[in-house]
This record gives C-alpha cells, structure tokens and sequence, in this order.
C-alpha cells in the first residue's frame, strides 16, 4: 500500500542503485531514481521528501549535490551513503546540512527506519541522525529466540534491570544482539513510551565525539551553523544507548563520567549546563577490564558502567538455537520481499547447528539473506550456501583442543583467503564491522593475511 512519500534515489552503480529502489519501493514508496548530480537536479520542482545519495558519483560527488539541493531546497532530510573507509567525508556532509549517513553495503532495516523516520517528521523539528523514532512511541524491531538456558538467563536479566534505572552494560561478541538487549530493557521499563536514542562509538570520528553526545551551539567550529542537540538531550526522559563503548576516546571519558554523574551536559562552545534524565545503556565487543589495566578506559568510568553487566553468549554456545532463529529469520526476510518462505533441508539444519558462526546471528542472517535472493526454490540445501561457507562442519583443520580463541582466527583467516585479502568483503560475510576485523588482525600481528 502507497504510504505518499516519495524517495529520491541518487546511485551511479545500477545494481545497488536498483536493489535500493526497489526495497523502497516494497515498503510502499513512490522512488525516483537518478544516476548523477545533474539527472537528480531535474527532479527538484517535484515533492521529494527525503534524498538518499552515494557518496561517490563519478566525476561529481554527493556533496556536489547536497550543496546544490540545500541552496534551493534546504529542509530536504539528505541521507549519505558511503564505504566504510569515507566515512570521514560523510561526517563531513552532515556538517552542510546531511541529516545521516549509511555505509556499505547498507542495512535494509537501517535505511527503512530512518526513512519512516524523516518522511514522517512533517511537524517535528528537524532531529539529529539516528533517533531511533520519530515519535514518542517505542516499537522493538525484534526478540531474543531460543529455548535454551543460556537465552532464558538473558531474559531473566534484562526483566531484573528493567525494573531499575541503573546504568547498564551489555558484553558479547560483534553480533549477539546487543541492540536487541537493549530494546529489550527500554521497552520492559518504566520508560518504554519514551525515546529511545542509539549512538554508536565506532562509526563516530573522536573529533566529533562531543558534540554528538552533548550538542553544540552556534559558531562553536567550523560548520555549526545552527545550535544542534546531543544525543543525551534526544533521550530525555527516555533511554540512551551507547554502543561500542570500549572505542569511546579516552580524551573525553572525563566529560561522559560527569554527565553519568550529575545528569547535566554542556554543548560544545556553551556556556550554560542543563539538566538532563536518561538511563544510559551501554555495550561492547572489547574487554573493557584489559582496556582499562593498559590505560586506555578510565577506571572510575569503568565501574561507573558496571552496576549492572549482561553477559551474551556467542551462537556456537547454545546451538540448539540456531535453527529456530534461522527459521525466524528467514519468516522476518520472506515477510518483507513478500515471497513464500522455502524450507531448510535436513542437510542445511545440520550444517547450520555445527558451523562455528564468528560473525554469531548477524553472520547467520547475511548467509540466510543471501540465499534467499539468489534461490527461486521451495526449499534451501548445502548447494545454495554462499562460496565463502565451507560445506564441512565446523573448521576442519583445527586440533580436537582448539580455543574458541583458534576458531575465530581460523574462520577469519579462511574468509580473507576466499576474498583474496578484501577486509570489507570478509567482515560484511562474517558479520562483523571492519573495524573489528582489522583489530583482530592486530591482535594476531597480522598485517598481510597472505603473506
């Protein structure tokens, strides 16, 4: 069903440009579609309600065209899409009037609830990236399945703190569902019809750091052209949820203690604190414990975080879970392309149950995904599994006493090796950001995979 909203599409390539129209378009937007600067300036005197531009468009760039629309049309929501390693440049975008950005290769359920977010905010004032809703009420975008004791302990706990206001700190590996948890403990409490605001560490140059959780005012640099709220002014009354803690900068640690302390911030280049009431949730992939015994996270911050840890198993702990939410995953996946589900063979059950899945259920949604949308079929078997997944239980090679520690290095190394070395296509396979593949390699002195 047409919900009146009209998307602009501006992608050079045509098959991302294509595979992105038409998952709008799936939703029930009108999309237009343009291949450069000059073909999506031909489409300004028509109701646009939201941009959503590459980055990189040939001879011009997306900026090229942010500064070209926001000259005419300046209260457009513009969305910039970029790789991972521009994404610098796409900071840079929001600062002449971007609302957000995206990078590569963009997640469907991102990207639509960003749009559902701008295209919806005709009498709201125009929000900061990433508010999770445009309105005040809350809808989790999913659940905790599984029947195992491990999951049934998580439920335990994220029901316990949400029955408190206590400063909370999600632990597990990239892809246990962090989020989620999260979610989970907004929508439980007190404050589930209040904002629920996500700000992820990893994807924020420390540069910005501080005017993106506390505002900044007018003049305070170069850009800020108008005051703009932080994310804790966003959450008031409601949740902030800070992700990948363990990569906030040490040099303004001091400045969120304050903040977790006396619930009060100051923007960048002001003058007056305010007052703010947010329950912070936070979440980490890293061992906060050895980041702050090598001096690199605060120690009062450290057990200002711990007043409440929720530890999440990795997937290949709890493999009884595996095939109910992969069945889940595909009954969300087949829902949205509106396509009837396919069965999973018997073979693919039980290779799915013995594989090791490092990227945990981020990595097991991308192979579902990617089945899917090359498999016609009524059901799904080995033959259909991506080329980068071995058809051999588990990791083959390793010794029967092998760390899950070995595990981990062994899938990462194999999928840098069927990549021929691409970090980007081996953390978008793994499910894991390249930022923590290449502080893996670190980890393991591995600078050239092949060498």
């Amino acid at each position: 069903m047409a919900n009146q909203h009209s998307i602009l599409v501006v992608e050079d390539n045509a098959n991302e440009r294509q595979a992105l129209s038409r998952m709008l378009r799936i939703e029930g937007y009108e999309v237009l579609t343009a291949r450069n600067p000059d073909e999506a300036l031909e489409t300004i005197n028509r109701p646009v309600d939201l941009v959503v531009s590459d980055l990189c468009l040939g001879t011009k760039s997306g900026v090229d065209l942010l500064n070209l629309w926001m000259a005419r049309k300046p209260g457009t929501p513009f969305i910039m899409v970029t790789a991972y390693g521009d994404v610098q440049s796409a900071v840079n975008a929001m600062k002449l009037g971007a609302r957000d950005y995206l990078t590569k290769p963009v997640d469907p359920r991102q990207l639509l609830k960003l749009a559902e977010s701008y295209c919806n905010e005709e009498k709201q004032p125009p929000p900061t990236p990433r508010l999770r809703s445009a309105s005040r009420r809350f809808k989790p975008s999913g659940q905790l399945v599984g029947t195992s004791p491990a999951l049934d302990r998580v439920r335990e706990q994220i029901a316990r703190a949400a029955k408190s206001d206590s400063t909370v700190t999600i632990q597990g590996e990239s892809g246990t569902g962090k989020e989620l948890v999260a979610e989970g403990i907004h929508a439980q409490g007190a404050r589930h019809d209040q904002p629920f605001v996500v700000v992820n560490m990893a994807a924020i140059p420390e540069s910005l750091v501080e005017s993106e959780l506390f505002g900044h005012v007018r003049g305070s640099f170069t850009g800020a052209t108008v005051d703009r709220q932080g994310r804790f002014a966003q959450a008031h009354g409601g949740t902030l949820f800070i992700d990948e803690i363990g990569d906030f900068p040490l040099s303004s640690q001091a400045k969120l203690l304050r903040a977790l302390e006396t619930r009060m911030i100051t923007p960048v280049g002001g003058n007056e604190p305010r007052s703010v009431e947010v329950r912070v949730v936070a979440a980490t992939s890293r061992d906060l414990t050895a980041l702050m015994h090598e001096g690199r996270f605060r120690e009062d911050l450290y057990y200002r975080l711990q007043v409440i840890t929720i530890m999440l198993p990795p997937l290949r702990s709890h493999r009884e879970d595996i095939v109910p939410i992969a069945e889940h995953i595909l009954t969300d996946l087949t829902e949205r392309i509106r396509r009837p589900r396919p069965a999973l063979s018997p073979e693919l059950r039980t290779f799915l149950e013995s594989y090791e899945w490092p990227g945990n259920v981020r990595q097991l949604r991308n192979c579902l995904e990617c089945m899917l949308v090359l498999q016609e079929g009524d059901e799904l078997s080995l033959q259909h599994l991506p080329p980068s997944f071995s058809t051999t239980p588990g990791l083959g090679t390793l010794p029967d006493d092998a760390t899950l520690i070995d595990m981990e290095k062994s899938a990462i190394l194999q999928t840098l090796e069927k990549f021929s070395g691409n970090r980007s296509r081996t953390a978008e396979t793994l499910g894991i950001s390249v930022r923590t593949l290449q502080r893996r390699l670190k980890e393991w002195s591995i600078d050239e995979p092949h060498s």
